[in-house]
């Protein structure tokens, strides 16, 4: 699943495959809003800004859908 958080930063939830985990719940959701307006966050934001892209928070989980790892990176840059 990928939502679009805020402008340059996307949400995605990675779970194994034929998984039956219900989707994120608000207050997750939620929580990685906060993680992505962090000040630890804004060298990668300005970062991605500066080079025209985007930011990634992906966040891995059980097949219970309990979060394991948060991961942010930017995204690849898609401009041909």
């Amino acid at each position: 699943m990928e939502m679009q958080a805020s402008e340059g930063v996307v949400f995605r939830f990675r779970r194994p495959s034929g998984s039956t985990a219900p989707e994120p719940s608000t207050a997750m959701t939620e929580a990685l809003r906060q993680l992505s307006v962090a000040r630890e966050m804004e060298p990668l934001l300005q970062a991605a800004q500066r080079a025209g892209r985007e930011v990634v928070i992906e966040v891995f989980q059980s097949s219970d859908g309990q979060p394991l790892l948060i991961h942010t990176a930017m995204l690849p840059d898609t401009r041909i």
